[in-house]
């Protein structure tokens, strides 16, 4: 449980971190027009949220079982949940048809999903229900591995040192 509280925090300062970015880049047309007009900047700053995903988990618990590692994005999961079914509600399929945050209904559940939502805008996937579920599932997932990784480093290094003092 407590990796999922982690991931719900982190996920909370990849929020701010993207959303100050996008405030910063927005400053300056200039900025703007050459970061997002083109398409080796674009997939660069796709990559943002996956590599401030994979290096915040790294400060994951490691120490709970090994069936746990992908769940730790489980809370994420239930709050966009939570957040889509009034949307889902109130403006049915119609709420695909407009832009991120064009509701007051939706706001919250695109501000929660902003991470995913950004990645998927900048490499021109569309605003549909399987963005939704991806920006959703993804932080789970890169946690699960970037957790995994850290477990196999922990244990070779482990190993390492058990062959030092064997010598």
């Amino acid at each position: 449980m407590r990796n999922n509280i982690r991931g719900l925090v982190f996920h909370i300062f990849i929020i701010i971190i993207l959303f100050l970015l996008n405030i910063l880049i927005g400053l300056s047309d200039t900025l703007s027009g050459f970061l997002y007009g083109n398409i080796i900047f674009k997939i660069i700053l796709a990559l943002i949220p996956v590599l401030l995903y994979f290096n915040f988990s790294k400060a994951m618990n490691k120490r709970v079982s090994r069936k746990l590692d992908f769940l730790a994005g489980n809370l994420i999961i239930l709050i966009s949940l939570i957040l889509f079914v009034p949307v889902f509600l109130v403006h049915g399929l119609s709420m695909f048809k407009m832009n991120v945050a064009e509701s007051l209904w939706k706001f919250p559940l695109d501000l929660f999903l902003m991470p995913g939502l950004f990645s998927f805008q900048l490499l021109g996937l569309g605003y549909n229900m399987a963005t939704l579920a991806l920006s959703a599932v993804i932080p789970g997932f890169i946690y699960g591995i970037s957790i995994r990784r850290s477990r196999r480093k922990i244990h070779r290094r482990n190993k390492m040192m058990e062959i030092k003092h064997r010598r």
